[in-house]
């Protein structure tokens, strides 16, 4: 049974909430945001902050929500949370001429155990025109999204975007740059702890990512 939302919780916490979900400094919820059109998904740019958050705060939007430890905990281990957020990642993908399909490993898989691929839609022709091209704005909502969905627990669904990507950088070779390429692989492979513009790969940037990364390590080798 899901939760209901405080206001003590942090505000992606409560803007993804099922039960009792707020609106964001605008007015908007996440229902209304999913239920744009794709013209009003192109033009307008804050809302992706909101629906996809990140551990570092913007330089562009210094009030924009993040991700911190709260967050980061009560994401991973709320399986309606995390649903609300693949719904996000399923609309972004349907902009972008994408979609999300899923194959359960076993009869009574969880989402979690599913195989996640992603791949062309219908619309690719026509969405792709948009943003496989050079230097488009949406390249580093990609990077976003990729980072925030493995940062909240969808590893899996982030690398099958991650994996659609190459393929679609391999079709429409010399499109998309290397240095585009380059941050979204950090985004999909790098530890959590280091966002995909830090330059110093001995960094350990967000402590807590770091201890969660090395306790995982540690779980790992027991």
């Amino acid at each position: 049974m899901t939760t209901p939302a405080t206001p003590s919780q942090p505000f992606p916490v409560r803007f993804y909430s099922p039960t009792s979900p707020v609106p964001d400094s605008c007015g908007r919820t996440l229902g209304s945001i999913l239920a744009w059109p794709d013209t009003a998904l192109e033009y307008s740019h804050e809302y992706i902050q909101n629906l996809f958050p990140l551990p570092e705060r913007s330089p562009i939007n210094p009030s924009a929500p993040i991700i911190d430890e709260q967050t980061f905990t009560t994401f991973r281990s709320s399986p309606e949370l995390q649903n609300q957020l693949r719904n996000s990642l399923r609309r972004m993908l349907q902009f972008y001429g994408l979609e999300l399909t899923c194959s359960p490993q076993g009869t009574n898989a969880a989402a979690e155990d599913s195989a996640y691929q992603v791949r062309p839609g219908p619309n690719f022709h026509s969405a792709s025109r948009n943003w496989v091209i050079r230097f488009n704005h949406n390249h580093l909502r990609i990077t976003r999204i990729i980072r925030c969905c493995r940062v909240l627990g969808l590893e899996t669904e982030a690398a099958a975007f991650f994996d659609a990507l190459l393929r679609i950088v391999e079709e429409k070779r010399g499109v998309i740059s290397q240095k585009t390429v380059m941050f979204w692989r950090r985004a999909a492979e790098r530890p959590l702890y280091l966002a995909p513009e830090e330059e110093d790969d001995r960094g350990r940037g967000k402590e807590w990512l770091y201890r969660f990364e090395e306790g995982n390590k540690t779980q790992g080798g027991a």
